[in-house]
């Protein structure tokens, strides 16, 4: 499966994403005299998705311009992610991009880079 955001395929290659529960917001009380705890749950408190993958251009300005279009998406606006497993996550915003180390050339002259990324789902 292609992931996609926003209905665009920016995850270049070689990616893998992990979906993971923040903890459910919970209330904990206790009574003078009584033992034990009552726990009042608080709901869902979003999730978060990793993304790990590589992009590449034919030119360093090509990839360039790859890294410009992911980092574009960190404004503040929930989009639709679909992941790796065809999953459709609904308001989800780009909370950081990150592209990692030197870019590195294959044998053919293409340029590339890895990158680490992280959303934040509302829902």
């Amino acid at each position: 499966m292609i992931p996609t955001y926003n209905g665009l395929p920016i995850f270049g290659y070689s990616v893998s994403m992990t979906t993971v529960d923040v903890p459910r917001e919970k209330q904990i009380n206790s009574y003078f005299g009584l033992s034990g705890l009552e726990i009042l749950d608080g709901g869902s408190r979003g999730r978060w998705t990793y993304a790990r993958g590589l992009l590449s251009g034919d030119t360093p300005a090509l990839l360039a311009m790859s890294e410009m279009q992911f980092r574009s998406f960190n404004d503040g606006i929930a989009r639709v992610l679909v992941d790796t497993l065809g999953s459709i996550w609904q308001e989800v915003r780009l909370d950081a991009f990150q592209p990692i180390g030197r870019v590195s050339q294959s044998p053919s002259g293409v340029c590339f880079r890895a990158y680490n990324a992280r959303f934040f789902h509302l829902e």
